[in-house]
């Protein structure tokens, strides 16, 4: 079964996420922020990793360089979801950011599903459009 990494400090986006991954076949890991998503990698070793942009500790942002930073997750897809613009949300002092995709918050489901479908494939369970 196919593991994503689900990083929000948003309560009930990342219930109503899991649930809908889930039921696609996926499992799901869920942290609250950054920090705590980069001490889930190696044990959990994700396919995909999806994030927020704006969180406490540590941001979606914090979350992708320390990523990059370790070579067996250099090439992990990542999805950053955010309020902000892609501009504004994948750019900072220290560079820009690239991720595998980015969606702006608030997002439809059936477009959530399709990214996540286009850079890891199907789950194992069968597609439903909410």
């Amino acid at each position: 079964m196919k593991t994503i990494l689900l990083v929000d400090d948003e309560y009930a986006l990342v219930e109503n996420l899991t649930e809908l991954l889930q039921d696609e076949g996926y499992r799901v890991v869920a942290a609250g922020n950054g920090k705590d998503g980069l001490a889930r990698l190696r044990s959990e070793n994700p396919e995909l990793v999806v994030t927020d942009n704006m969180m406490p500790m540590a941001d979606g942002r914090d979350l992708v360089r320390g990523m990059r930073e370790l070579e067996e997750f250099r090439s992990t897809p990542v999805v950053m979801m955010s309020a902000t613009t892609r501009a504004v949300a994948l750019s900072d002092a220290r560079g820009k950011l690239e991720v595998s995709a980015f969606l702006r918050k608030p997002f439809r489901w059936e477009q959530f599903l399709e990214t996540v479908v286009s850079l890891i494939g199907p789950g194992d369970g069968a597609r439903r459009v909410p």
